[in-house]
């Protein structure tokens, strides 16, 4: 298990992973889509407005690697973003972001990028 979704772990709350997915964003998105990653985030609902912006970018850009597998893993995560920022009952918010997360790497290791292991 990922230190980020432990509850002890250095990103254990909503705030926490919603600035991790924005910083491992920040390191392929602007360069490879053309997308801005704003310095910071406030919450689940900023963190869906951007994957959802950079899935909607990886749908008009020739990716390398394996595209369509990245594209679905981006539509995947924006889905479950939008999910984790309507906050209806019976979600629990930080699972979704842990897996909007784990769905951001995957995405970029479909596209041939280096993501770091974190333990």
């Amino acid at each position: 298990m990922s230190a980020g979704i432990t509850p002890g772990g250095p990103h254990a709350g909503v705030g926490g992973l919603c600035e991790d997915i924005r910083g491992a964003l920040a390191g392929w998105v602007p360069g490879m889509l053309g997308v801005h990653v704003h310095r910071s985030v406030s919450g689940p609902a900023e963190v869906a407005r951007l994957v959802g912006a950079v899935a909607e970018a990886a749908e008009i850009t020739v990716l390398p690697g394996d595209g369509p597998s990245a594209r679905a893993e981006l539509h995947t995560a924006a889905a479950r973003c939008s999910t984790a920022a309507a906050g209806r009952a019976g979600t629990d918010v930080r699972a979704e972001l842990a897996a909007v997360r784990a769905g951001c790497r995957r995405a970029a290791v479909a596209l041939g990028l280096r993501v770091p292991v974190v333990f």
